[in-house]
């Protein structure tokens, strides 16, 4: 088992998550997931990692831009890495440190303090980071709150199999129970869709469940 240390390096995380066919298998179940936005969609990657997640939808709409956080700025500098991988133009992308606790809350690189937009995303996308906010529910709430009408929050969520709690526990991920964080979202006023991985998606599915949630389109 890799050890929670490694995550601290962004280019040790990288290179794990490429090797042992994470990358690959997340990627293969993002391109399952139906995505009604326009083609100049505003994306955010909340606790980015490597920036799998949001690169994956900035490359899918052509004329998007993306929004990535993380807590460590070495990660945001992988990020732009890979987006510079896989062709993704670097001036489409704005990157910031932010706590999961507060995800509504950003700083540049350059040290500008940024608060973003209620209803302002297209796409949120946030992967197995919400259980290390101080307050679970609250991160996923304001989450939710930066949903655009039509929009869509989604977050690929650590699974409660034995692997999933195992591999939490392993990284000290203290979550609320996936049926917590599902009333969370419907109470919301969101459509809420949990879409497991199937063996085409393995290694992820061992770990990772997707809880997609749409949000209706105003009257």
């Amino acid at each position: 088992m890799i050890s929670p240390k490694l995550y601290r390096s962004s280019h040790v995380y990288d290179f794990f998550m490429k090797s042992l066919g994470y990358q690959t298998s997340i990627d293969r179940f993002l391109r399952s997931v139906s995505v009604d936005c326009p083609g100049d969609a505003k994306i955010l990657d909340a606790g980015c990692g490597t920036g799998l997640m949001g690169l994956h939808f900035a490359d899918r709409f052509a004329d998007s831009t993306l929004v990535a956080t993380d807590l460590e700025a070495n990660f945001l500098q992988a990020t732009l890495a890979n987006a510079k991988t896989r062709g993704v133009d670097k001036t489409r992308i704005s990157v910031g440190t932010s706590d999961i606790s507060d995800p509504t809350k950003m700083t540049t690189l350059d040290g500008e303090v940024r608060t973003l937009a209620a209803e302002s995303f297209d796409v949120v996308c946030v992967g197995a980071v919400i259980g290390y906010a101080s307050d679970t529910a609250e991160s996923l709430r304001k989450l939710l709150s930066l949903v655009a009408p039509g929009g869509m929050l989604l977050n690929l969520e650590m699974n409660e199999s034995f692997t999933g709690k195992f591999v939490s526990r392993r990284y000290h991920y203290d979550n609320i129970p996936i049926s917590q964080m599902q009333q969370v979202i419907t109470d919301a006023g969101f459509q809420l869709n949990v879409k497991k991985f199937g063996l085409r998606h393995l290694p992820a599915k061992f770990t990772r469940t997707a809880l997609v949630a749409r949000k209706p389109l105003n009257d």
